[in-house]
């Protein structure tokens, strides 16, 4: 089923100079830009689609804008677009075989290869354009979709017997059309009413001098068809091959734009005319490192590069880099909130535990600006491999980054990097993988030592204290295997650490003795078998998120003196059933108001504080959501946005509860004033724990009143009545929840 959103550059050229200033209810995305995998463009706008989604460049203001799944877009991992002159639109092609439709400010899904069973391959090579048909060369076969309509027309299955055959390109010229293939080109009349018929395709043959083997990429240009035949760059005339003088090596692609032959290479663009007369040679190692794609715009020559986001160059001598900010990547292994910054980790860990040899560095965001490290822009980070945790000291301005694979990886505030290992450090080589020292935990306790976990070592926790010296852990007591299987380390208010172990459970330790908690009644009761995640929560609570819902530690002052933790229970339909018991936790954020955000396999809740009642849920269906497979979660405390890492990029949701104060002297109320037209949620934060918030219009009377969600109140402008109130000037009274402090703000209505 199709559907249409629609969508408004203008709404997306806005940008939140401050977290407060995020609409209550609004998602955003914090996705990468820097993998430009498409670039076309219309007479106005530049559209480059990249592993992020899409962004635009206006032709005659330069002003940039940005599309993601917000506007409506199915997905946002781009693998090709292409701009159709004959309809104005945009056509879009997404890595997992989904297609949208860019037309008139509306999105259209275009789902049927996304949904069609039994397929096989249905990744889409290429998209090729013959008046208002497009031609999508896919893993199977050739697709053909009506743009006017919006509908498929036909599908053609090519191979032998009509079997699949992946088809690279395809490319028209007069009244034929040409299929570059796996084993080779196909050719039929374009005109033939039986094109599905795969017998009504011919295979090109010695006859016609062919080069033998297959292409990857054939294009229409000067009315003759080009091919890429490994190193060399042919064309057809109609009767036979002939062997170009067009230099090949290297080149992965061609592209006819702007009356051009366009030559592709990662660090090299050439361009052709009709005579096959080079007229640009682009080449610049610095300039520009991984090209896909490439679009000639009066003298300018756009670049659509694998890292570095649309270069811009006339000459190949000077180069313009085109990009919105965020992130390098949408790999997501760890969101964490410190010192009011939001530091994302973007390594992995592969299923058994092993390093993934992710080279993505680190991304802080701060200030509403997404900076990033990592060998690009570091050379001490060549090495560097699969950051998974990272903390930050705010008196050292030191980063601390956790590698699954080198250590500890030291970043001072001038960028200078040192690497903590078993040459310097308390830190272990894996027991039978000496190559790798696989740090999985990271964090700062209240004096300030860094507290160290390590995978697969007989010593799993370390510390280096305050004063640089190093002291190691091990946990013979609990674990009997020398190659302790820790997963994860997090620090409770009593200063005691609690270690996941993959399989065993959980281990507390207060630095003098250990405890563990497993999976049976008798050592602990924790629901599932794997504990995958752990957070403390506003009481002191530590909360466990495993392999089948939930379990919490309420008391963890006396941890060693509980034997059993705790499930909490949700209502459903007037009954208790546990926490949920059928999904695989990822991840659990705790808000300003205590409130639980969880993340599993299947989208992200929000529950109460005690788990027992359900507030929202999210999945990909029913809103933004980037994806359904949630990796992580952190909430900013002061903003109340909620970042939610997913397996393919970050989004951000703004929830309505913030951090408690406790001297309410800084009252925001936002927006303020409240414009015509607004029909969100107003805010009003900077509020102590369970404050009593009022509202009144000028003359006295109330006409709202609330109670605050953690530091936090929101009112939807409308009176005990449900009725939207007039405009006029309205007082804010609030008095904290034992009558010792209250506030007093006004809202300006505007109707």
């Amino acid at each position: 089923m199709k559907k249409v959103f629609l969508f408004f550059f203008a709404l997306q050229s806005a940008i939140y100079t401050f977290a407060q200033q995020v609409p209550i209810g609004a998602w955003r995305t914090h996705l990468p830009y820097n993998q430009v995998m498409a670039v076309d463009a219309s007479a106005n706008e530049i559209y480059c689609g990249t592993t992020g989604g899409i962004f635009t460049i206006n032709q005659s203001s330069g002003e940039i804008f940005k599309l993601s799944t917000i506007d409506g877009l199915a997905a946002v991992n781009i693998s090709k677009l292409a701009y159709n002159q004959i309809t104005n639109q945009i056509l879009i092609a997404y890595a997992n075989s989904n297609l949208d439709l860019l037309s008139e400010n509306k999105v259209y899904h275009l789902p049927e290869i996304f949904d069609k069973q039994g397929l096989g391959n249905k990744t889409i090579n290429a998209i090729t354009f013959n008046g208002s048909l497009a031609y999508l060369s896919c893993g199977f076969g050739i697709v053909v979709y009506d743009l006017v309509k919006r509908e498929v027309k036909d599908t053609y299955y090519v191979g032998a017997g009509g079997s699949n055959l992946e088809i690279y390109q395809i490319a028209v010229t007069g009244q034929n059309i040409y299929a570059a293939a796996a084993d080779g080109v196909y050719q039929a009349n374009i005109n033939n009413p039986l094109l599905a018929d795969y017998r009504s395709w011919i295979k090109h043959a010695a006859t016609q001098n062919y080069p033998g083997g297959f292409t990857k990429s054939i294009v229409s240009f000067n009315n003759l068809i080009y091919g890429l035949f490994g190193q060399s760059i042919y064309k057809f005339n109609g009767d036979s091959w002939q062997l170009t003088q067009i230099f090949g090596p290297d080149v992965k692609r061609l592209k006819v734009s702007n009356n051009s032959l366009v030559t592709i290479a990662d660090f090299r663009i050439i361009s052709y005319n009709q005579s096959e007369s080079m007229i640009k040679n682009i080449q610049n190692l610095n300039g520009f490192a991984s090209a896909n794609d490439v679009l000639i715009a009066n003298q300018d020559i756009l670049i659509a590069d694998g890292s570095k986001g649309l270069v811009k160059t006339i000459d190949g001598n000077s180069f313009q880099y085109v990009l919105p900010n965020g992130p390098n990547t949408t790999a997501v292994q760890e969101l964490r909130y410190v010192d009011g910054k939001i530091l994302m980790s973007p390594g992995a860990i592969t299923p058994i535990y092993s390093p993934a040899f992710n080279n993505d560095g680190f991304s802080v965001f701060d200030k509403e600006e997404w900076t990033s490290l990592s060998n690009i822009n570091n050379t001490a980070f060549q090495p560097v491999r699969d950051i998974v945790s990272s903390t930050f000291d705010g008196a050292s301005k030191t980063k601390y980054l956790a590698s699954y694979f080198n250590g500890v990886i030291e970043v001072n505030e001038n960028g200078a990097v040192k690497i903590d290992n078993q040459n310097n450090s308390s830190l272990q080589t894996t027991i039978g993988d000496a190559s790798s020292i696989r740090v999985n935990g990271i964090i700062l306790d209240k004096d300030n030592n860094l507290w160290v976990s390590q995978y697969g070592v007989n010593r799993p926790l370390s510390v280096k204290k305050s004063d640089g010296t190093w002291t190691s852990y091990a946990f013979s007591s609990v674990i009997q295997d020398p190659a302790v299987p820790i997963t994860g380390l997090t620090i409770d208010f009593n200063n005691q650490k609690w270690l996941t172990v993959r399989n065993l459970g959980i281990i507390v330790f207060d630095g003098s003795k250990a405890k563990k908690f497993a999976f049976s009644a008798s050592e602990g009761g924790i629901p599932g078998t794997n504990v995958n995640c752990m957070s403390v929560d506003l009481d002191g609570a530590l909360w466990m998120g495993t392999n089948q819902g939930i379990s919490v530690f309420y008391d963890t002052a006396n941890i060693f003196s509980i034997t059993q933790a705790e499930i909490p229970n949700v209502i459903e339909n007037g009954f208790l059933k546990p926490l949920l018991r059928s999904e695989n936790v990822n991840c659990i954020a705790t808000d300003g108001a205590n409130r639980k955000w969880i993340g599993t396999d299947h989208g992200v809740w929000l529950f109460s504080a005690d788990g027992t009642q359900q507030i929202k849920y999210f999945n990909k269906k029913n809103s933004p959501l980037l994806d359904d497979k949630i990796t992580s979660i952190v909430v900013e405390p002061n903003g109340g946005e909620v970042f939610i890492g997913t397996a393919v990029g970050i989004i951000s949701y703004r929830g309505n509860a913030t951090e408690t104060v406790k001297k309410m002297n800084k009252i925001t109320v936002y927006p303020n004033p409240v414009r015509p037209g607004f029909n969100g949620t107003i805010g009003i934060k900077g509020l102590s724990k369970n404050s009593r918030v009022k509202i009144a219009n000028i003359n006295g009377d109330l006409v709202y009143q609330t109670t605050a969600n953690g530091g936090e109140a929101i009112w939807n402008g409308k009176n005990f009545s449900g009725d939207s109130v007039s405009s006029g000037v309205y007082l804010v009274l609030i008095v904290n929840e034992d009558g010792s402090d209250t506030a007093v703000s006004k809202i300006l209505i505007v109707r």
